[in-house]
Parts: C-alpha cells; sequence; structure tokens
C-alpha cells in the first residue's frame, strides 16, 4: 500500500509543479503588453525630416515591411528598398528592425541613389521607422510615424504674398509685394505660431493658433496675439492686442491680421483676392 501512495504523491506534486511554471511562464511573455504575431505589412505614413539646414514635414508615404526586407515610398523623397539584417521580438512582445540598403532621389531631374539605413519598432499599437541618409544635405533622418501627419505639420512653412492695409479713416492702402508669414508647428503638433512683420505696421506675432482641415482639404486656421507697432514720428514701439485668421489651399495662405484698437480697427490683407488690382492702382496713382 504505501508503495502504491509514494508514487501517486509524487506525480500529485510533478503536476502541481508544471501547472505553476506554465501560469508563471503565461505571465512573463505578456509582460503587461499586448501580444501578436508579426506578419508582412504595409503602412501609410508621415515624417518629420530633419537635415544639417533645418528639418520639414512629408506626408503621403509608405513603408512596407516583411522580416527580409523594407521598401520606402515618398512623392519628395524618392524610393528606398533595404534588406534586413536583424530581426527580433523583445521582451514586451514588440518587434525591433534593422535594415540597410539605398534610396533613389529625384534631384533635378536625376536619379541618384544613396547608401542608408532603417531601425524601427513595431507593436500592435504603434509603429515607428527611422530612415538615416548620411550623405544627403549634411546628413538627412527621415522619422516615420505611421498615420495621418497632424494639421499642424501640414501647414507649417512660410507663406509669401502681397499685402495691403484697410482702417476706419481709409481702405486698401499702402499696397506691398513679397511679404512672408511664417507658420510653425509646436512641438506637440496641435498648434502653430505665427509670425508676420511689416516695416509700416510693426511686428504680429501669435502663439496656439488652432488649424483645422476642411472637407476640401484645404485648412483654416485663427487665433490671438499681438503687434508691436512702431510708434508715430519714430517714438517709442507700443505694444497692442491682434487677432488672425488665415486659409491655407494650394499651398497658399490667404489671411488678416488685424489690430482693432488702432485706428478704429486696423487690418493687414494678406494674399486677397483682389491685392493684383490694388497695387496696380498705386502704382498708377504713384505716377501722376
Amino acid at each position: 500500500m504505501k508503495k502504491i501512495l509514494f508514487p501517486m504523491a509524487t506525480a500529485l506534486m510533478l503536476m502541481l509543479a508544471f501547472t505553476s511554471c506554465s501560469s508563471d511562464d503565461s505571465n512573463d511573455d505578456n509582460n503587461g503588453s499586448e501580444q501578436f504575431s508579426f506578419s508582412e505589412q504595409t503602412y501609410s505614413t508621415w515624417s518629420k525630416v530633419d537635415f544639417a539646414y533645418g528639418s520639414m514635414y512629408d506626408a503621403n508615404e509608405t513603408v512596407n515591411v516583411t522580416k527580409e526586407a523594407v521598401t520606402f515610398h515618398s512623392d519628395t523623397w524618392g524610393d528606398g528598398s533595404f534588406t534586413v539584417s536583424s530581426f527580433t521580438r523583445n521582451d514586451n512582445g514588440s518587434y525591433s528592425i534593422v535594415a540597410e540598403g539605398t534610396i533613389a532621389m529625384n534631384g533635378h531631374g536625376t536619379v541618384k541613389s544613396y547608401d542608408a539605413t532603417v531601425t524601427g519598432t513595431i507593436a500592435a499599437d504603434a509603429q515607428t521607422f527611422v530612415i538615416s541618409v548620411p550623405s544627403v544635405m549634411g546628413g538627412t533622418v527621415l522619422n516615420v510615424t505611421v498615420g495621418e501627419l497632424p494639421v499642424a505639420a501640414a501647414v507649417e512653412g512660410t507663406y509669401k504674398g502681397g499685402t495691403y492695409v484697410s482702417a476706419a479713416y481709409f481702405q486698401k492702402q499702402y499696397a506691398t509685394e513679397n511679404e512672408k508669414a511664417v507658420l510653425k508647428a509646436n512641438e506637440a503638433l496641435d498648434a502653430l505660431s505665427v509670425s508676420y512683420t511689416s516695416e509700416t505696421w510693426g511686428e504680429f506675432s501669435y502663439e496656439n493658433v488652432v488649424a483645422t482641415q476642411n472637407e476640401d482639404g484645404s485648412y483654416t486656421l485663427a487665433g490671438e496675439g499681438k503687434c508691436l507697432m512702431p510708434g508715430m514720428g519714430g517714438g517709442a514701439a507700443k505694444e497692442y492686442v491682434a487677432t488672425f485668421e488665415g486659409k491655407v489651399s494650394n499651398k497658399t495662405l490667404v489671411a488678416t491680421f488685424s489690430v482693432p484698437s488702432v485706428m478704429g480697427g486696423t487690418t493687414v490683407y494678406f494674399n486677397a483676392e483682389d491685392f493684383a488690382e490694388v497695387l496696380a492702382d498705386a502704382q498708377e496713382n504713384d505716377g501722376k
């Protein structure tokens, strides 16, 4: 009887130990993160592109990833083809990838290939890639993110255009060509700063300008800020509350920079539809 009970007790202890280890292994594998099995994917992406001379944003890209190869396409930065040298699963269930190859860029009508590398992390809920091209523009790095380009990043840039000014005491005067307005996305890419300087009307600056995308693909912008306006007759500059409204479409900004408390309300019109007509009238009157 004792010989029978001993093996049974031993078997029971082994089964309990196995069950306990299996449960612990399962918890270790999950490690608080969602598990998923990687398969070939094509991602729609956008990039923040950093180079020696500055940075910019790029939209409407694609990245295709397998365990053997990565391909990349951008209308701006060209086509990349890379061979995977390392594809590993991390403890948290994500995957890390390293690949080497080339990216073919079209510069001034001539396509040229440059050595480049790709590193990336692929998780169930987020995917990021970094494409490095050391020999282009002092070192170019595309920080690639899956998803749609944020609105603030989409409208960032320096916009040029003509201006004229209207106030309670005059209309459509001081027509000026080749003015510049600078729109800069903040670090969180959820708002913009806007700056514009006029030799006559001073420095306009706005923070936390909100941009929204319209159904037709254009963008509407609005915000409040300040204008540091020169004093009359060379006097000290004075700060006034200013408002900004604008619309970006087809890479063109049409906007107003307004100072409600100056001369019954003063507004600088940037790229107004009738600017060419106002400028022609001003030039004609100056010639008389």
